[in-house]
């Protein structure tokens, strides 16, 4: 019998003991193995020379990054779903979402990034982009309500909208590591496509407290944020993060937030928007791009809260 492709012991040098150190490790496939640095291997206990050699076998399995012309770029097709946001819908460079991008939706509280991020997960089910979707909630807001009546807005099967969305709720930054390194390619692997992370800077703002903590805060982050760039080459994986925002300290700037995280997540993800709802007693809100690619800055998609999602 021929051993498939994603099996780890298909590798040569595999023997027992460093499939062991792979699983305690917890890498799941050859795709997964693919991920990794040499140097995360190392530290795992892998000595180095087989690292090196376990690696070089993962990606030549996988296939390494290839080129392509302007031509054959503009030409690719990507998965993509809409998100029932009207506008966001029509004026976006892609219709909607679409595969294998990070997006970033930062704003104040009540602004609805949470209830995006809800509907943003039974849309991708709705329409087949995923069949399965990894919530990941960091402040303990995910509404099980909210998911059935939006599954209902969009006529979806509400039962299997429920069987398809996985929730974590990770007590502290070590744990939202782990999922996002090792639980997620488990999911991949059972056909997830989209993974949301809601909200990104929570834990890190929690734990890491202070300026003389900055630093480590900003390359923690950008360490995860690679993670889900990993995934998304290596998977073709999506991945929706909401933010909290920050005031701009500047004397000029007076009033203006501006996303939490800093330049670590400004040059990390490939969409970055901005939600506002002015008036908290009101539905209307708007978003617009603080840096998208196709998309000029002043654009302005108008969307209205309701029980059943953004609209």
């Amino acid at each position: 019998m021929s051993k498939r492709r994603d099996d780890l012991s298909s590798l040569e040098g595999v023997g027992p003991k460093t499939l062991e150190k792979l699983k305690e490790l917890g890498v799941v496939s050859v795709e997964h193995l693919a991920e990794f640095t040499v140097e995360e291997l190392v530290e795992a206990g892998i000595e180095y020379d087989r690292a090196v050699k376990l690696l070089q076998q993962a990606l030549a399995k996988v296939g390494t990054a290839r080129s392509l012309n302007v031509m054959e770029m503009k030409q690719r097709q990507y998965k993509t779903f809409k998100t029932g946001v009207a506008q966001f819908d029509e004026k976006t460079p892609w219709k909607g979402i679409r595969e294998a991008f990070i997006y970033e939706f930062a704003g104040e509280f009540g602004a609805g990034k949470s209830m995006l991020a809800h509907q943003l997960s039974v849309a991708a089910l709705k329409e087949g982009f995923t069949g399965r979707v990894v919530y990941i909630d960091t402040e303990g807001t995910f509404s099980h309500e909210l998911v059935e009546a939006v599954a209902k807005r969009f006529e979806a099967d509400i039962d299997k909208v429920g069987e398809s969305i996985y929730v974590y709720q990770p007590a502290n930054v070590v744990q939202l590591e782990q999922i996002v390194k090792f639980e997620i390619p488990k999911h991949v692997a059972e056909g997830c496509r989209l993974v949301v992370v809601d909200t990104i800077t929570a834990l890190y703002r929690a734990e890491f407290v202070g300026r003389e903590y900055l630093a480590a805060r900003q390359q923690r982050i950008h360490y995860l944020v690679d993670w889900l760039r990993r995934h998304a080459r290596t998977f073709g994986l999506t991945a929706v993060l909401t933010n909290q925002v920050m005031d701009v300290p500047e004397i000029f700037a007076a009033g203006v937030k501006r996303p939490a995280g800093g330049n670590v997540l400004a040059h990390a993800v490939n969409a970055r928007f901005m939600m506002s709802r002015p008036n908290k007693m009101r539905p209307e809100g708007y978003i617009w791009p603080l840096d998208v690619p196709g998309m000029a800055p002043d654009t302005r998609i108008e969307y209205r809260i309701t029980g059943a999602g953004l609209e």
